[in-house]
């Protein structure tokens, strides 16, 4: 067996065979659970980084098993240029969302099904990208929501006021769905003119009535708008976000929302040629305008520190979006860079977010300040973020920011690009508030109680950081210097993209 093929089995193989021993075993395994999936994780991402020096010669690893051949389906796996960045970012996501639980997250006897669902949705992301059929394709993107929704409903934590658990599992599986079966019509539509589902196939070039063309991609726009949570089809976000415990937070912002910019680049934006995506370029453009200002003032607006970095989600997907609808070399390279920076300030956020919750207890901004004092490692990590959210150089934002503008100043619509970048105000505004009011602000614990005295003497709800949840966020914020420093390797990933779009324009 080639060493490609070897490792290209083990990015999917190593999670999936992990899970079903968590599952089968959930007992004997419980002492060691999280260990398991740590390195479950680890080596799915270290086969990731070994399939890149095949891809540097030319090569294209994939596997093709027969699944259901009387229909012309297999079961095809296959890495390319596009698809590397987009795995190589989940895989990471994953592994330092299974760490910070080891430190986040009780250990007890649930504690196998809840690391074995991490590794499933992380198999659900991974397959999604890897999947060379539409078949296998959906039946991953599928995967991916089932798991992740298991673990709010089983596992989501609920405020007094705020919804059921149950209720928000519902309604982010419902609309979320309904995405789906936006982008199932478009691939049935496909199948059936084509006689096949393989993408390698598709690219080659597909032969549909205008009218049809247009649906498809409507449907296609549409249906991974949803996932990426663009405005307004992001009802589901806020409540998922903010009741998912933390670690499946971190994934589900950091890596799953990656996922509808992943299709919309692997079907509209490969299938179809510049002319045929033409007439969605400023339609793509304002929908990534309002969600950028939208989840902005959203952001400002909310008092759950939690829903506050859910709310910036949607606005950085705006940013996204709106890049890929320039529909320019520059605009879609900053995009896909902007989805593996975003998942790492993102994570990196949130992480602080759920540092910030397990020292104080609280999630309210108003009830929680002058943390600079108590967490310096943390406000350190915090500070670094919120630089890199509002794009200051040289932090990564800025680069993949830079290159989305440029590519907006290319097109015709110039007004579009100066709305955008005026937008962008609103995002230093609600990040530097953020900051100030949690880390810089006045402590309420200072105030005085008549009845209980003063707060500031009692004990904190915990005073001690758990390891395995401050090494993730240092990480993270080691890497938005590192990568906005050095680009140069990423940006190679990035650039080898873009002639598999729009027709080879590039």
């Amino acid at each position: 067996m080639a060493l490609e093929t070897l490792a290209l089995l083990l990015v999917l193989g190593a999670p999936l065979v992990t899970t079903l021993a968590l599952f089968v075993l959930p007992r004997r395994l419980q002492p060691v659970a999280r260990w398991l999936a740590g390195g479950a994780a680890a080596l799915s991402l270290a086969a990731m980084f070994a399939l890149i020096p095949a891809l540097r010669r030319g090569d294209v690893p994939a596997i093709a098993l027969n699944w259901m051949p009387a229909a012309g389906i297999q079961f095809d796996l296959r890495i390319d240029w596009l698809t590397l960045p987009f795995a190589i970012t989940e895989g990471a996501v994953t592994l330092l969302a299974i760490i910070y639980a080891w430190g986040s997250e009780a250990n007890d006897e649930r504690a196998p099904y809840f690391y074995g669902l991490l590794l499933l949705f992380a198999v659900g992301m991974a397959g999604t990208t890897l999947a060379d059929g539409m078949v296998l394709f959906y039946t991953f993107w599928e995967l991916m929501l089932l798991a992740s929704c298991a673990l709010i409903l089983v596992w989501g934590h609920t405020s007094g006021s705020g919804p059921s658990r149950r209720a928000v599992a519902l309604k982010y599986f419902i609309f979320t769905h309904l995405g789906s079966l936006m982008v199932l019509v478009s691939l049935v539509i496909l199948y059936n003119a084509t006689g096949t589902d393989r993408f390698s196939a598709l690219r080659a070039g597909v032969t549909l009535a205008p009218g049809i063309v247009t649906t498809v991609i409507t449907l296609f726009i549409l249906g991974f708008c949803v996932k990426m949570a663009i405005f307004p089809l992001h009802i589901w976000l806020p409540d998922a976000h903010t009741v998912a415990p933390m670690p499946v937070t971190i994934m589900l912002a950091a890596a799953m929302l990656s996922m509808g910019a992943y299709g919309i680049l692997r079907f509209p934006m490969s299938i179809f040629t510049m002319e045929q995506m033409q007439p969605f370029a400023v339609p793509m453009m304002i929908l990534g305008i309002l969600s950028e200002i939208y989840g902005a003032l959203m952001a400002l607006a909310e008092r759950d520190i939690k829903r506050i970095i859910a709310y910036s989600s949607v606005s950085q997907m705006g940013y996204i979006l709106y890049g890929m609808g320039t529909l320019t070399y520059n605009g879609i390279a900053g995009a896909t860079l902007h989805v593996i920076y975003h998942a790492i300030v993102k994570a990196l956020l949130f992480m602080v977010v759920g540092l910030v919750v397990y020292v104080t207890g609280k999630r309210n901004i108003d009830e929680v300040g002058g943390l600079a004092r108590r967490m310096p490692v943390v406000t350190a990590c915090a500070a670094i973020g919120i630089l890199a959210i509002i794009a200051v150089p040289p932090l990564c934002v800025f680069d993949s920011e830079w290159m989305i503008f440029a590519g907006g100043l290319e097109t015709p619509y110039v007004t579009l690009s100066v709305i955008t970048i005026f937008g962008s105000l609103l995002t230093v505004a609600y990040a530097l508030w953020f900051g100030s009011r949690i880390f810089l602000g006045k402590d309420p614990a200072e105030t005085t109680d008549t009845t209980l005295g003063p707060v500031s003497d009692r004990a904190p709800t915990r005073a001690k950081l758990p390891l395995a949840m401050v090494a993730p966020s240092v990480l993270l914020a080691a890497l938005a210097i590192i990568e906005g420093v050095f680009p140069a390797p990423l940006f190679d990933w990035v650039a080898h993209e873009l002639p598999m779009l729009l027709g080879g324009r590039w």
